[in-house]
């Protein structure tokens, strides 16, 4: 049997790691596609709503655990904790030290800039009509309108950045899926 690290290890990404990774993506992923079809898909009416409904409800729900991600992945990081870099040293590897870097500061922008900006616009943060966040400020129009700017901003970087994401791990073949599975060469 195959015993899998709990923290990261030289050659492979720990329990931890994993699920962060694998967890976040499927997170970030579902909001940023109901995002997406929400407001440039859908017209408005019940069925945009509603699906914005959602967006905001799985972002309520999934603010922990991505702000969870982003410091897991700083600490590890930080602390050299990070399985050894598949890429040999030069623009290859600080491009994708800048990539990472880069999808978690927009994934800290967006679990920032949706709140603000439901509040910012004078409204409480209603989770599918189960329970309600109020806002911990008042209305404030320009805050509104530079949030949902930044917001919007950050989903099309967040597309970007994920499509080069993709990208690095088609360069690294199956070595890097290899990583992130946990398993070992």
């Amino acid at each position: 049997m195959n015993h899998l690290p709990t923290l990261d290890q030289p050659d492979v990404y720990g329990r931890f790691s994993r699920l962060a990774h694998w967890g976040g993506a499927l997170l970030t992923l579902t909001m940023l596609v109901i995002g997406i079809v929400a407001e440039d898909v859908l017209p408005k009416g019940p069925e945009r709503k509603a699906l914005w409904a959602w967006h905001v409800a799985i972002g309520v729900f999934a603010f922990v655990p991505l702000a969870a991600r982003i410091g897991w992945r700083l600490m590890a990081m930080v602390s050299g904790r990070s399985p050894r870099p598949l890429s040999p040293a030069g623009w290859t590897r600080v491009a994708e030290k800048v990539g990472h870097g880069a999808l978690l500061a927009v994934l800290a922008l967006m679990i920032v800039t949706g709140p603000l900006m439901v509040w910012s616009g004078g409204h409480s943060i209603d989770v599918l009509g189960w329970f309600e966040l109020p806002s911990p400020m008042a209305e404030n129009k320009a805050l509104h309108y530079r949030t949902g700017l930044l917001h919007g901003l950050g989903s099309k970087l967040m597309i970007l950045l994920v499509l080069v994401h993709l990208v690095g791990v088609a360069r690294h073949g199956t070595a890097s899926l290899r990583r992130m599975a946990g398993r070992h060469g």
